[in-house]
């Protein structure tokens, strides 16, 4: 298959995925492609350079169950020599850590840890065609907090609610760590750049969360087995002039009977600025979204060989609408890039 002709066929996948509906249970990311290491494992082996990003997401903080993610990680890359750079790149080592919490009184907690190891397979000696195999390990913590819950059986017929009733469920409670395997697999086409061709770069990449149905429940005598989570995401990225691309992406997330959808597009324009008689230039991108049946996210961003700033807004459009009083929810994400200056590149 032609590049030209992989091309129509994301776009006829991305038109075909359109009916389904979309739930979730993990954690979701609006800005899934700048939480690599929450995505899939394998991207642990496309960063060029040391990166360290930040994302944090705020949802629902007006109702009675807000929830709030945050996301740390670390990509190492390695590579035979440094001599050979960017050829030469076998893979990457990767470290992440994210805090999930959910309730009025953030009583339900959910900590985890990982680290990944990514392998890069080149399909030819210029490493325009790559794909890169990664596996994660790391462990889970949830819990309750039961300060400020209410229970059943601490109601008082004659005076309401009574907290000086002690509920035979909190004892039963149990915060539960346990031990979680990710793998996935990435391919990357990368051209190189001669300023005529249409196509960019196209990607694709599948990941499974939860390989070993790892043991959740938090009530001590129960169990309650994690499902499989299995990730599908990709795009293009074409160039529109020297300047400016624009690209087509998206992610289906299936877990337990629910499936999540998300397709959008980017539009990336390069920003030229002179330094002492050096001409760097950043990269300014402005993104819409749809989360099938869920809401409607709008994304700037602005990337520099260093660093990159993003910040998105989701508006929901499920029948949460009518509670959330028009307040939806923000994510920031922050990434630094200890590099030689090399020029930022439009990925996505």
């Amino acid at each position: 298959m032609t590049p030209k002709q992989f091309c129509y066929s994301i776009i006829l996948l991305v038109v075909c995925i359109l009916p389904f509906s979309t739930k979730g249970q993990d954690a979701v990311f609006s800005q899934f492609f700048n939480s690599t290491l929450y995505l899939n494992p394998a991207l642990a082996g496309i960063e060029q350079d040391v990166t360290v990003s930040f994302g944090h997401r705020s949802q629902w903080r007006n109702l009675l169950f807000p929830y709030t993610t945050s996301q740390f990680s670390l990509v190492v890359p390695y590579y035979k020599s440094k001599h050979t750079k960017p050829l030469g790149h076998i893979g990457g080592f990767g470290l992440s850590i994210y805090n999930d919490t959910a309730g009025e009184n953030n009583n339900f907690k959910t900590t985890g840890g990982n680290v990944a190891f990514a392998y890069n397979l080149p399909l030819d000696h210029k490493y325009i065609n790559l794909i890169t195999f990664g596996l994660q390990l790391g462990a889970i913590n949830k819990r309750i907090d039961p300060d400020g819950l209410q229970w059943g059986e601490q109601y008082n017929p004659y005076v309401g609610f009574d907290a000086s009733i002690t509920s035979s469920d909190v004892n039963s409670l149990r915060g539960r760590t346990f031990i979680d395997i990710n793998a996935g697999a990435f391919w990357w086409y990368n051209p190189i750049q001669t300023g005529s061709e249409l196509i960019n770069s196209i990607n694709s990449g599948v990941s499974v969360s939860h390989l070993n149905n790892p043991n959740e429940s938090l009530l001590e005598q129960e169990s309650q087995q994690l499902p499989l989570l299995y990730k599908y995401h990709g795009g293009m990225v074409l160039n529109v002039s020297y300047k400016a691309t624009i690209s087509a992406n998206y992610l289906i997330a299936y877990q337990d009977e629910t499936v999540q959808n998300n397709i959008g597009s980017y539009f990336s324009y390069k920003l030229t600025t002179f330094n002492q008689g050096k001409m760097n230039y950043g990269i300014a991108r402005l993104g819409g979204w749809y989360r099938i049946n869920d809401s409607f996210i709008l994304l700037t961003e602005f990337e520099t060989a260093l660093f990159k700033v993003a910040f998105s807004y989701d508006w929901n459009t499920s029948s949460l609408r009518y509670n959330d009083r028009g307040i939806g929810t923000y994510e920031v994400n922050l990434a630094y890039r200890f590099t030689s200056h090399a020029p930022a590149k439009s990925r996505y």
